[in-house]
């Protein structure tokens, strides 16, 4: 882009001589004889320079002068001036002049003056661009310092999660044998009431609370054993039953009622149960930390289909929750992401649940309302020879 210079003299003669030196050196010209036809539309931000005559006939160059320092910034002023008028023109510079030169104009002194100024502006230019990029650096070296220490601190919530799961499944182990001793000492008592002894409607209670602990205990360790994918016939209804029984404690309290809803005639698909089972258990916890006040749980299972036709099953996870605000519904699902309180969420939750769904073939989409609730709305394929096949591989070469 040429540099630009704007001739502002009333003298005809001198602004064609300007403009012919300026042009024949490379410059981009504009000439105006008057204060009045400079600031008539006129984009500021294209000049370099500016010759400014000393006397113009409507206006001096000192009663301008600021209000060209104003509009155009980075643009030199050069003030023109006569042999009498030097004294003005050093004046002039204390209203912001970059420089003079003395009537008549000597073209080669003209040409240095200006070459000067047209450094002087490369240079500057040089460094706002290098001020502006080291600005931007540090800047995007302080949001890369910001997320390396949040992302330190879920993992290590990560591993202090790792850690109490591993506990919690090593207690689940060792309440097995108790329980176990519990329902069996019950059975005896119980094969020795009487069907109308008034005791046994309470031994009865016990031994159904009892056989529940264990179940929970047993899916607990479900969750929480390592190992190979396991795929087999999955009935995906009793998967969330299993689920609701499993977080049943946390759910109620938070006054929070379940309402599953399953259709009739869901068909049975090929998954890994401990993985669909975690992929349920990480969607109802979310529920209910979503529900501090309490609020409704509705699981629903009905038949559905994917995008490329094939016949699927559809899980939706509805609460009616804080919901997710807008600007972060895309994001969710992104490892380390978190909507929750700092140390009350790792960010891994839905993410694991996204990869689960993917492994099967399947799709994960969220819908929220802020304040009204959330939709996790699962899909995945029903069980065919092609799915089998692609989670067997899958499977073996993890």
């Amino acid at each position: 882009m040429p540099f630009r210079v704007l001739v502002i003299d009333d003298d005809p003669d001198t602004r064609e001589n300007l403009w012919d030196i300026l042009e024949l050196d490379g410059y981009a010209v504009e000439s105006v004889g008057s204060a009045a036809e400079t600031f008539v539309d006129r984009e500021w931000a294209r000049y370099g320079a500016i010759l400014l005559d000393r006397r113009l006939p409507d206006a001096s160059a000192e009663s301008i002068l600021p209000r060209l320092r104003t509009l155009a910034p980075d643009a030199a002023v050069m003030i023109v001036t006569g042999y009498a008028d030097v004294q003005s023109a050093i004046v002039a510079l204390r209203y912001g002049a970059a420089d003079y030169i003395v009537k008549p104009i000597d073209p080669g002194e003209l040409r240095t003056r200006l070459a000067r100024i047209a450094e002087q502006q490369r240079v500057r230019q040089e460094l706002q661009v290098s001020n502006r990029a080291r600005e931007q650096a540090l800047a995007d070296l302080q949001v890369k310092t910001e997320e390396l220490q949040a992302t330190t601190q879920q993992l290590w919530q990560a591993a202090r999660l790792a850690g109490v799961g591993e506990l919690a499944a090593s207690i689940a182990h060792e309440l097995n044998n108790p329980l176990g001793t519990v329902h069996l000492r019950l059975e005896s008592v119980l094969a020795k009431t009487a069907a109308d002894d008034p005791r046994r409607h309470s031994l009865e209670v016990v031994d159904q609370e009892v056989e529940r602990m264990a179940r929970l205990v047993a899916n607990l360790l479900l969750f929480s054993r390592p190992g190979r994918d396991q795929v087999s016939t999955v009935r995906v209804p009793s998967e969330v039953i299993k689920t609701i029984e499993l977080t049943e404690h946390h759910l109620r309290r938070r006054g929070i009622e379940v309402h599953p809803e399953f259709h009739p005639a869901v068909p049975d698909i090929f998954a890994d149960r401990q993985q669909l089972r975690q992929v349920f258990l990480n969607l109802f916890t979310n529920a209910g930390d979503a529900m501090p006040r309490g609020g409704t749980l509705i699981p629903r299972v009905n038949p559905g289909v994917l995008d490329s036709g094939r016949p699927a099953v559809m899980i939706e996870i509805v609460d009616t929750g804080v919901g997710i605000a807008p600007e972060h519904l895309h994001c969710v699902t992104e490892p380390f992401f978190s909507t929750k309180d700092e140390g009350k969420g790792t960010g891994l939750g839905l993410a694991i649940c996204r990869r689960i769904v993917e492994q099967h073939h399947g799709t994960l989409e969220i819908e929220s309302t802020l304040g009204r609730g959330t939709t996790v709305r699962i899909v995945l394929p029903v069980r065919n020879g092609e799915n089998v096949d692609e989670l067997m591989t899958e499977g073996s070469e993890s």
